[in-house]
């Protein structure tokens, strides 16, 4: 053997293998990771949030160095005399936060920019562990490396690229070779879908309107209206059937109908609606009832309801959508949590349709909370969350989370809730999908965020705005 081959075979042997290589390089990365949420937390402590501070400092031992004494300590535990951490029953606990209002805004102000700093640094940290597991064929690490730059930073775009995104037209948001398609497919699929069959079934609706329906019934969809043709019947049938298929296919469902089907009734005008709401929504408070005629439709399962008026066929198509998948999400995550079935129902017809033109809230801006604002064009909510996050006047994001009338999600809210779903579902689609699972089963929306993603509101809401940042 030749002397430098000989020496580069020696170094070879000093260094060990690429895997053992990684190993070592990998742990010294998880503990300067922790390092800086360490020194997150204890600025954080010194400002007297104590619930954010335990924030960190859990973050630290749980994902990154699991012996950390700062944090170990700083969460009440105390090495026994085998070396190993237990809680410590003399250890004086601060767990709440001190300041609140104004003072508490200024730091999570300060606490989202700590983090921001930090991640921006620590995401090209793993962008470089990424790029040398790569180059050394370690491809499953290199992934597992790239995942974790994105985590830190969402814009990174050597990571995003190495995970095979790209950035989707104008709007500059990156996605996934599946999102992309799965997009594709939902705006070409309405095409496709089943146009279901001309019905001679009588309808319960006619005796009590005094009017004769026509009726048009598919798979999992049926229409009834006494006014439009069967033109726009086969589309709306077609809308109805696909928004249903592709809610399915994104959440992973079978048949969230029971093997009901949704019948959505499209009436003619103002006067065929106050009737049917008369007919058929006794029992209610007088408020209720009001509310019900002042409204273009009423929602339900198995049968939602709308009038037409001089609004056009483009406008029921998109209530046919929005109705639709609402009832779906409320299926799968039942109770009211209006942020996620507007903001999924939104995020289908903006995909779907570009359009937004169903107002189970107040996107008109006529609220007092919204000064006149106008959120009725979906394609300004990118540009409108990207402003609102650059100048902190974002709505809050537990009474977005917590809003049990949605009567009171006013325009704003709901621009957020949309992009919130829609943060969720293309970044971080099989967890969003067990948070709704949860919500089905009565988990408090707080808790089912912590059990699956274990993030608190104010780690959801910094992700939320991160991710803004990098694709608005």
């Amino acid at each position: 053997m030749k002397p430098a081959a000989a020496m580069l075979g020696l170094a070879l042997l000093l260094q060990g293998s690429p895997a053992e290589e990684y190993k070592a390089r990998h742990e010294k990365l998880l503990k300067n990771t922790a390092a800086k949420h360490y020194a997150i937390g204890d600025y954080l402590a010194t400002a007297q949030m104590h619930a954010w501070a335990r924030t960190e400092f859990r973050r630290v031992i749980d994902d990154l160095d699991p012996d950390h004494e700062g944090a170990r300590k700083r969460l009440g535990y105390r090495k026994n005399d085998q070396g190993q951490w237990e809680d410590d029953p003399n250890a004086k606990q601060d767990v709440g936060n001190r300041k609140k209002g104004e003072d508490a805004a200024k730091v999570q102000k300060s606490w989202n920019e700590r983090v921001e700093q930090a991640g921006k640094d620590l995401s090209r940290q793993w962008s470089d562990l990424a790029l040398w597991c790569k180059k050394n064929v370690l491809q499953k690490e290199a992934d597992g490396a790239f995942r974790k730059a994105l985590e830190y930073d969402p814009g990174n775009a050597t990571a995003r690229k190495e995970l095979g995104y790209e950035k989707l037209g104008k709007s500059g948001v990156w996605i996934s070779k599946f999102e992309r398609e799965l997009r594709k497919e939902m705006k070409d699929g309405i095409a496709k879908a089943p146009q279901g069959t001309a019905s001679s079934a009588a309808s319960e609706l006619e005796p009590a309107l005094g009017i004769k329906l026509k009726r048009r019934e598919a798979g999992h969809i049926v229409l009834e209206s006494p006014h439009l043709s069967d033109a726009d019947l086969v589309s709306l049938v077609q809308h109805c059937e696909h928004a249903y298929a592709m809610y399915h296919k994104i959440f992973g469902q079978e048949d969230l109908f029971g093997g009901l089907k949704m019948t959505h009734v499209i009436l003619k005008d103002k006067v065929q609606h106050e009737r049917y709401i008369d007919a058929f929504q006794k029992g209610r408070s007088p408020q209720e009832i009001e509310l019900s005629k002042k409204a273009t439709g009423s929602m339900g399962f198995p049968r939602s309801e709308q009038y037409q008026d001089t609004r056009p066929i483009e406008s029921i198509q998109d209530m046919a959508v929005h109705s639709t998948v609402q009832m779906l999400s409320n299926l799968l995550a039942r109770g009211e949590h209006h942020w996620l079935h507007e903001g999924t129902s939104y995020h289908f017809t903006r995909l779907m349709k570009d359009t937004a033109a169903t107002y189970c809230v107040d996107l008109a801006g006529t609220s007092p909370q919204n000064r006149g604002k106008n959120y009725q064009d979906p394609d300004d909510w990118p540009v409108v969350c990207k402003v609102w996050v650059r100048e902190d006047k974002d709505p809050e994001m537990l009474a977005i989370l917590k809003c049990t009338n949605v009567q009171e999600l006013d325009g704003a809210e709901t621009v957020k809730a949309w992009s919130l779903v829609e943060f969720l579902i293309t970044e971080h689609r099989d967890k969003f999908i067990e948070v709704c699972k949860a919500l089905g089963q009565g988990a408090d929306v707080e808790k089912a965020f912590k059990q699956v993603f274990d993030w608190s509101v104010e780690t959801l809401d910094r992700r939320w705005k991160a991710y803004v940042k990098a694709s608005y």
